[in-house]
């Protein structure tokens, strides 16, 4: 090998281990259902989504979701499949989530 094949080589090796890679272990699929349901909440009847989790999405299987999702704006009319992230939050109030949700993509808006 020449000198200038090395120099690439090394750049390449170089750049691919300085490249931060992207943490899908806490990255989850989730479908929210096209209405809300009336739940209740830790301060009293509130409207909350409807959605699928990990191994239940596509099922008939629909559970109260009571959390926001930072960057989420629903639309009723509409199923949604989002790749959310998924972080824990330190110190969460008594009567609040233990976990953040943060819309990374909304992989499909489909009309019901």
């Amino acid at each position: 090998m020449k000198m200038k094949q090395y120099l690439f080589l090394l750049f390449v090796i170089v750049f691919a281990f300085s490249c931060k890679k992207d943490n899908v272990d806490n990255q989850i699929i989730m479908m929210v259902r096209d209405t809300k349901a009336s739940c209740t909440g830790a301060h009293g009847p509130m409207e909350c989504l409807q959605v699928q989790m990990g191994d239940k999405v596509g099922s008939q299987t629909w559970e109260f979701f009571y959390s926001p999702i930072e960057g989420f704006n629903y639309e009723p009319g509409y199923i949604y499949t989002l790749k959310v992230k998924t972080e824990p939050i330190k110190n969460p109030p008594a009567d609040g989530s233990s976990i953040k949700y943060t819309l990374i993509e909304e992989v499909l808006k489909e009309k019901v």
